[in-house]
């Protein structure tokens, strides 16, 4: 494996892909066995198998090795990980686009700027876009960053009809690394009818996400509204 590619995140996408193509089926091979086929150190490997199995996707058990939780392994689509609406899609079998339909600089969201820590009159980037599905809206997403935390104001529309992960990487030069998100059924109003192509009143679920960076800094918040019968969502629960 490339040294490029030998943090714990990108080890735990080739294991997980690897796990999910049926290359491994009830256990992953020794450690030192697997390292070897990635071409990485057994002290990287264990970082990469530290984050499947904080996700639940393996258990690491004394004297029978790393177990495969398959039964975790094959949900398509889970709120408590941090994945990329557009990947959610295409794991739940549906072919996916994003479409950026509006984007503004606001200074009339004070309950947005006191998520992001800002002043209420601090300029705020307001993009909304729809997330398909077999080419018919899925997701209507709002995201919100202040103009505080953008480093390289040259962006383009085309910048910002990529996932935001993108924008924040390039262009406020940080990562989200943690986020809070309250989840709650809501009925769609005209607004949300227009956009998600369905009648007034039909139920959805609704997504109030503030991420943070690695210093704790609040990076964008988020309004997602989730249409009925796209996406299974579900949450593991841990016991500790």
């Amino acid at each position: 494996m490339d040294q490029f590619f030998c943090d714990s995140r990108s080890i735990w996408n080739v294991l997980l892909e690897d796990i999910r193509s049926g290359r491994y089926k009830d256990k992953l091979p020794p450690e030192t066995e697997l390292a070897a086929e990635l071409g990485i150190s057994r002290t990287q490997l264990r970082d990469g198998l530290s984050v499947l199995e904080r996700d639940g996707f393996i258990t690491r058990r004394r004297g029978i090795g790393t177990v495969i939780n398959r039964h975790v392994v094959d949900v398509k689509t889970r709120l408590d990980l941090e994945v990329e609406f557009m990947t959610m899609i295409r794991l739940a079998g549906y072919e996916s686009e994003m479409i950026l339909t509006s984007v503004e600089v606001r200074t009339d969201i004070p309950q947005i700027a006191d998520k992001l820590g800002v002043s209420a009159t601090t300029p705020v980037l307001t993009t909304s876009k729809i997330v398909t599905a077999d080419g018919e809206p899925a997701i209507f997403c709002i995201d919100y960053i202040s103009f505080s935390i953008i480093k390289n104001f040259s962006y383009t529309r085309e910048d910002l009809s990529l996932p935001i992960s993108h924008f924040l990487e390039h262009f406020c030069h940080t990562n989200v690394v943690m986020d809070l998100t309250e989840v709650k059924p809501i009925l769609a109003d005209e607004i949300l009818s227009e956009k998600l192509k369905i009648p007034v009143g039909s139920p959805l679920l609704y997504l109030d996400e503030t991420a943070y960076n690695i210093d704790n800094q609040a990076v964008i918040c988020c309004q997602e509204y989730c249409k009925d019968g796209v996406l299974e969502h579900k949450l593991l629960r841990k016991k500790f």
